[in-house]
């Protein structure tokens, strides 16, 4: 394993930062140290270390305060608590858009069924107009639920979505910091205001024999549950520039796939985003930045508490920070990194479980990535507005794997 030793400034004293071309835990930094200059040069050194090595990291400090956070949590758990017919008034398969709400067992991740319900909602933006590519109706109107079923679910969801924003445009300056560009050199390749997507994400506990009463109790025999894996999303990679992730419940189901294909758990950790890196920022820096591996694995085990008693359903709320819809291969690669940072990764190797299938098109543009990926995730939305452009994807998607 290759090992990278640097140094930087803080207070006056050189402290040495260590880089490595795996990982076995996700960093965690500290989004205050860049208010002041003393420590700002730190944190972009784990930053960098986080952005290469990693591709993932806790994020703490951050402008969105608890107060937001917590409208947010509880206006989205109101949502998936209506009734199935209610949630159906706004089924994503009415939305060319691929916007609404995806009903339990309709998303699909590496050919698997995944086993979540979910709601897609994004910053607004127009839609494209019958002449301009298709790719771009991955952005339009949202759906909203009834404002009477759900009263204030809107705002709350539109005023966290706005700091998250914030945040991102915050993050586009320190990501080129970290790289030793220019800070303003990423701002070119974002929309104004930029395409940000949240997703509210409700994954039950897996529908396991063992999830019954047994051996007298009503909990869970966590026991002879705890090993056995469950697809709450399967191995991907997101296609953005960077996701912001809100772990909403105590559940340790995510896991990050490091360079040498171990997966890695990513717990919660309270007051802290989660946040990776995505293909756009990879394609990039042509692989400086790593978008890491990664799943949601539903183990029986995270559903129970210590004494047994079941924790109920995960909630997890990720928004995905996009880059302009239409950029081309050639402006995506006109990102010119100091010689320094492109040698981070020279002849680097890494194991992936992600369906290699999406590369080539998130290469070929964001919004084609973004499309084609939408279209195999959701293929009943595919099947209704796309039938042509869903068989083709669906035919390479098989061929590539044979």
């Amino acid at each position: 394993m290759a090992t990278m030793t640097e140094t930087c400034e803080v207070g006056g004293r050189s402290l040495p930062t260590t880089t490595t071309t795996t990982f076995t835990s996700i960093p965690v930094l500290d989004l205050s140290l860049v208010e002041s200059p003393a420590t700002k040069p730190f944190f972009l050194s784990e930053l960098r270390r986080a952005l290469v090595v990693v591709g993932f990291f806790y994020l703490k400090n951050t402008p969105v305060s608890a107060d937001i956070q917590k409208a947010f949590v509880q206006k989205a758990k109101d949502l998936f608590d209506l009734p199935l017919e209610k949630k159906l008034e706004i089924d994503m398969v009415n939305s060319k858009h691929f916007l609404g709400y995806s009903r339990l067992g309709c998303e699909r991740t590496a050919r698997k069924t995944d086993h979540r319900e979910m709601f897609d909602f994004l910053t607004p933006l127009p839609a494209p107009g019958p002449d301009e590519p298709i790719y771009l109706n991955v952005q339009g109107p949202n759906q909203w639920p009834d404002e009477k079923a759900v009263p204030g679910f809107r705002q709350a969801l539109e005023t966290y979505l706005s700091k998250i924003g914030k945040l991102g445009d915050l993050m586009k300056i320190l990501v080129a910091e970290a790289l030793d560009l220019e800070p303003t050199s990423m701002v070119k390749f974002f929309n104004d205001p930029p395409r940000n997507k949240v997703s509210l994400l409700k994954y039950p506990p897996p529908p396991l024999p063992s999830f019954s009463t047994t051996n007298g109790t009503n909990g869970i025999n966590k026991e002879s549950t705890t090993d056995s894996d469950f697809q709450g999303v399967g191995p991907h990679k997101d296609g953005g520039f960077l996701t912001y992730l809100l772990q909403a419940t105590s559940q340790a189901s995510l896991e990050a796939q490091n360079k040498s294909g171990v997966w890695i758990p990513v717990p919660p950790i309270p007051d802290t985003l989660v946040v990776n890196v995505g293909r756009s920022l990879e394609s990039m820096t042509r692989g400086v930045c790593t978008a890491t591996t990664h799943r949601v694995n539903l183990r029986p085990g995270n559903f129970v508490g210590a004494n047994r008693e079941p924790l109920g359903p995960r909630y997890s709320f990720p928004v995905f920070q996009t880059l302009k819809l239409d950029l081309t291969s050639k402006e995506l690669s006109s990102l010119r990194l100091p010689a320094h940072i492109a040698d981070l990764v020279k002849d680097e190797k890494v194991k992936s479980d992600a369906e290699a299938f999406f590369a080539k098109y998130h290469l070929e543009s964001p919004g084609i990535g973004i499309f084609t990926a939408r279209l195999t995730s959701h293929p009943n939305v595919g099947q209704r507005w796309y039938p042509e452009q869903l068989a083709q994807v669906l035919k390479g998607q098989r061929e590539f794997r044979g």
